[in-house]
């Protein structure tokens, strides 16, 4: 964030909430040099300011920089393979049964040695499984990656041009250009997973997901916070990106699945939200489908990595019920803390990032 949107911040916050500059600056500056290590900007989008919250429930914030400390005190580097490499992680889950999207195709320039997708090694390869696969609609993502960076949903092949999920038309030429950066390491061709019924009704077609933090005690693994992303507009992932392409996020009750606070935007930009955007559907009463067996499946997928002790789950809402779309370290803990208006680092974390746990 520049200085002069920071100023606007720092100015809004003493215009609404009272708070001098002096008093602000005193406290970002504590918070970013302190255990929290908040950038001025987090200060700002987790509305640390607020006189809501105690100076030691200021201090469970955790900045992007503390959240970087966090996950390589808590996961062994030679641990954190399935995480980087989301084929590593398909073949993993793939081998315990762990239900996922199946993988059609694989775009690369090495064999990847893995039984039953096409292997497309080169761009003629690909081109010919565009034009003669009958699995559309098809998601597409590299194998190293994150954040929704690189993703595309193909819905269809009309006159060799894909139709986008984004209502994009593109030539299987051009289409195949914006690969090469990813090709290298390869880009996964899955299947497109569908949104359970009830979730369909109120956000649309597109895939929802829930992103489940679990932590690694001596009594296994447990679930610490999960929030509920939907996108919004033309985004085809509901991936929040701090609040700048719209999407959506809402917390969940951990016990029952029932969503909590619903949000988009960050900062004094927050907007609660009672209906989605798009189909103008109410989210009063709603209520996650599958919740019992989506914590079910998580802890089961996360024990299969014991020496992750902070672990970050994407798993997709469809109409097959729970499918688990990737693990992620340095997973996003901004998120839960927005939704859920408070710091993330508390008792039940800090236990489980003490030595010996």
């Amino acid at each position: 964030m520049s200085i002069s949107l920071l100023i606007a911040e720092a100015l809004h916050t003493r215009k609404e909430f009272d708070i001098s500059l002096w008093r602000q600056l005193r406290q970002a500056v504590s918070l970013r040099y302190g255990p929290s290590r908040l950038d001025p900007w987090e200060y700002f989008f987790f509305r640390v300011f607020l006189d809501c919250y105690s100076a030691k429930e200021k201090k469970r914030f955790v900045g992007w920089r503390r959240e970087m400390q966090l996950d390589r005190l808590a996961n062994a580097q030679d641990a954190r393979d399935p995480a980087n490499n989301k084929l590593l992680c398909h073949t993993l889950l793939a081998a315990n049964d762990l239900p996922q999207a199946k993988i059609v195709g694989i775009y690369c320039k090495a064999d990847p040695q893995i039984r039953g997708p096409a292997i497309l090694n080169d761009a003629d390869s690909l081109a010919l499984f565009l034009r003669n696969t009958d699995g559309y609609p098809l998601f597409v993502k590299p194998v190293h990656g994150a954040h929704g960076e690189q993703t595309f949903a193909l819905h269809d092949l009309i006159k060799d041009e894909l139709i986008l999920g984004s209502g994009e038309r593109l030539g299987i030429t051009d289409f195949i250009v914006r690969l090469a950066p990813a090709r290298k390491t390869g880009v996964l061709f899955q299947e497109l997973l569908h949104s359970a019924p009830d979730l369909e009704t109120v956000c649309g077609p597109r895939l929802t997901s829930v992103r489940i933090i679990v932590i690694m005690t001596a009594k296994g693994p447990e679930i610490l916070s999960a929030v509920w992303r939907v996108p919004t507009g033309t985004n085809i992932t509901d991936n929040f990106n701090c609040g700048r392409d719209g999407n959506i996020i809402a917390g969940i009750e951990l016990g029952s699945g029932h969503l909590q606070r619903i949000v988009r935007g960050v900062g004094w930009k927050i907007l609660p939200l009672d209906h989605h955007p798009d189909t103008g559907n109410t989210f009063t009463d709603l209520r996650l489908p599958d919740w019992p067996a989506t914590r079910l499946l998580c802890l089961a997928a996360a024990g299969l990595l014991p020496n992750l002790s902070l672990q970050h789950w994407d798993i997709a809402l469809t109409d097959r019920g729970p499918v688990i779309l990737e693990i992620n370290v340095e997973g996003g803990m901004r998120t839960h803390q927005i939704v859920q208006q408070r710091g993330i680092y508390d008792a039940r974390l800090q236990r489980a990032l003490e030595p010996g746990n």
